[in-house]
């Protein structure tokens, strides 16, 4: 175990030894230059956005609307849906950021279509923040063997900050390559409101996510607590549990979303503290 609930093979593996490169022209070099018609692969839409830079100002912790955003634009810009797509690369540096692109697609987990075709971050490893160069060179790879079908590509960087997405193709778009400046799509995202932050929290308190953090020797080590005082508009806080093993453990096995207690402000220490009831 890593960080409940991921054990290790559920996290991506950065240092490996892979390579990929991704050549992009316009039509007229392509052909200048020989590169033959039935290897050509087109980008027919693109959306980036960024969700709330600081975790503390997210709306909420199960959905993204920074991946919404740049899927929304990417298949607006080609003129298809999500029904069209054949498969997909949803950028998998843990769980969490399937599941997310999952919901922001409104597509379930058993789709299917590939979700995947490298074998994604934990299994086929990506060389630091090369791993799209990896997703998309074989992305290429399958719309030229399967020259009827869209593939969707997805990014993603920082804290579930960053996102982008592509939309692939052997077919010749019908329209002109025309994008929308990404600061349109992130006004929207900037104008969500964020609930109010409490750096030193005390008072009633629910747990709205947590994660517990463990050791190399597979002991847990720590938790951590986001949560909303009950008070007020609900402000939001971060805090760890005091160092209590068994309690610890009872983490990993009862659901604590939603779990009552009180939160204080340890001076001393410089931060906060949850005690469940």
């Amino acid at each position: 175990m890593v960080c409940f609930p991921y054990p290790k093979l559920m996290n991506a593996i950065m240092e490996v030894d892979q390579g990929a490169a991704v050549i992009l022209t316009g039509s007229e070099t392509a052909r200048e230059i020989g590169i033959p018609e039935d290897r050509w692969v087109y980008l027919w839409g693109c959306g980036q956005a960024n969700d709330k830079w600081l975790v503390s100002e997210r709306v909420n912790y199960h959905s993204s609307p920074g991946i919404r955003a740049a899927t929304s634009r990417a298949l607006s810009m080609a003129g298809i849906t999500v029904n069209d797509i054949g498969a997909f690369d949803l950028y998998s540096s843990f769980p969490s950021a399937v599941q997310l692109a999952l919901e922001a697609l409104g597509l379930k987990p058993d789709d299917p279509r590939p979700l995947t075709v490298t074998g994604g971050l934990p299994y086929a490893g990506g060389p630091g923040n090369n791993y799209v160069g990896h997703s998309i060179a074989v992305m290429v790879q399958r719309l030229r063997e399967r020259r009827h079908e869209y593939g969707l590509v997805t990014g993603l960087g920082w804290f579930a900050t960053k996102h982008s997405a592509g939309i692939y193709s052997a077919r010749r778009p019908s329209k002109p390559w025309r994008r929308t400046d990404p600061a349109v799509d992130q006004a929207a995202i900037d104008a969500e409101e964020s609930p109010p932050f409490a750096e030193q929290a005390e008072g009633d308190a629910v747990i709205e996510t947590y994660t517990v953090a463990f050791d190399r020797e597979g002991e847990p080590e720590q938790a951590v607590i986001v949560g909303r005082l009950k008070q007020g508009e609900a402000p939001r806080f971060f805090a760890n549990t005091v160092p209590d093993r068994e309690l610890m453990c009872a983490m990993t096995r009862e659901e604590f979303v939603g779990r009552r207690g009180r939160v204080s402000h340890d001076a001393e220490a410089g931060r906060n503290v949850f005690a469940a009831k």
